[in-house]
């Protein structure tokens, strides 16, 4: 447990990081519509790195965090319920604010979000052949269901889930070779989504870490790290290079390699970046929002202008940063505490890492 009490605070700091990145990719492509900038050069770029950081962050969490219960029915119904806590209260928050605005402007929308049917599948996260009515969302259903499938480790034995999941892991490797064919259904395509992977990457770096030795740990630390921006200009090089989001699979399974294994305190200075990565949720959902009306703002009172368009988006960025922050302080800590008071009174309190 010691190795894990030094290594929280390290996967919160490298969160708020990726989180950060996530936003400055979502703030290029809006300054592209908003001022036909390329902010930072990658507006063009499709994918950043940091979904499949979180994605793989997340099965390696979960692996680190309850091993110890696998096999143990009890755990179950806590494990699912804190899931359900930590993602669906605030999310349908923030799809109350945002539905309605396609009630008033549908233009705004492609069509989908009025209509009843959409909108529930919508709010339980349910897969689609579509994203969500909140876009950003989409990686919540991929993650809603690892928590599913993870959950299994709790109801079976351990050898019994993990030859369930090899059985899932080959039908999704079959299905990427092209032998199975999902297509056109919407749910066989997401259960057969080589994403899913990402997750199971994770739970074995957990398990991996206690066989690499500690020495090793600053270069995979750092190898992992310079991958991104490697891949970046890769990419800005050549915008067709076929195997982004493997390489940004391999570079984030470096760095938490690498975080596994080291022994330290986190330093002083890495504080911001972990209080961001306790706010990254409010982040992931309430960033764009907050970027479409700061940056509505400035064009509107013509500050573009004055400044600039590189320096009125900096701008936004960061007063948007400071909103979602804001939105995590006020709405997202009190509503999960609360939540967690009244649902699991009980509860210990959990190791300072948001799951």
């Amino acid at each position: 447990m010691e190795t894990n009490r030094l290594t929280i605070p390290l996967i919160q700091a490298a969160r708020g990081i990726a989180v950060v990145l996530v936003m400055l990719f979502h703030t290029s492509q809006m300054a592209y519509k908003y001022f036909g900038i390329n902010f930072l050069g990658i507006s063009g770029m499709d994918r950043f790195g940091g979904y499949s950081y979180f994605f793989v962050l997340t099965g390696f969490l979960m692996f680190t965090l309850y091993r110890r219960h696998f096999g143990n029915p009890k755990v179950w119904g806590s494990f699912i319920l804190k899931r359900f806590v930590r993602i669906y209260p605030l999310y349908w928050l923030v799809n109350l604010a945002v539905i309605p605005i396609y009630f008033l402007v549908p233009s705004f929308g492609l069509g989908f979000e009025t209509k009843p049917a959409e909108i529930v599948q919508s709010l339980l996260l349910w897969p689609e052949s579509h994203v969500p009515i909140l876009g950003v969302a989409w990686s919540l259903i991929f993650i809603v269901f690892f928590y599913l499938v993870f959950s299994l480790f709790f109801l079976l034995q351990t050898r019994a889930a993990a030859g369930l999941l090899s059985v899932w892991i080959l039908l999704i490797c079959c299905s990427g070779l092209g032998w199975i064919s999902p297509q056109p259904n919407a749910l066989l395509s997401f259960l057969l989504d080589g994403q899913h992977l990402e997750f199971i990457l994770g739970m074995a770096i957990a398990y991996a870490v206690r066989f690499v030795p500690q020495r090793a740990a600053g270069l995979l630390l750092a190898a992992g790290m310079v991958l991104f921006p490697v891949i970046w200009v890769i990419r800005a090089l050549d915008p067709a290079f076929a195997y982004p989001n493997v390489m940004y699979t391999i570079g984030s399974s470096l760095v938490l390699l690498g975080i596994g294994v080291l022994r330290m305190e986190a330093p002083v200075w890495l504080r911001p970046a972990q209080f961001l990565g306790d706010a990254s949720y409010s982040i992931l959902l309430t960033s764009l929002g907050c970027l479409s009306i700061t940056l509505k703002l400035v064009k509107t009172m013509h500050l573009s202008g004055l400044l600039g368009p590189y320096v009125s988006t900096a701008l936004c960025f960061l007063s948007s940063l400071a909103l979602c922050c804001f939105f995590y302080e006020r709405v997202e800590k009190p509503l999960v505490q609360r939540l967690k008071s009244w649902l699991l009174p009980q509860a210990r309190p959990a190791a300072s890492v948001k799951v």
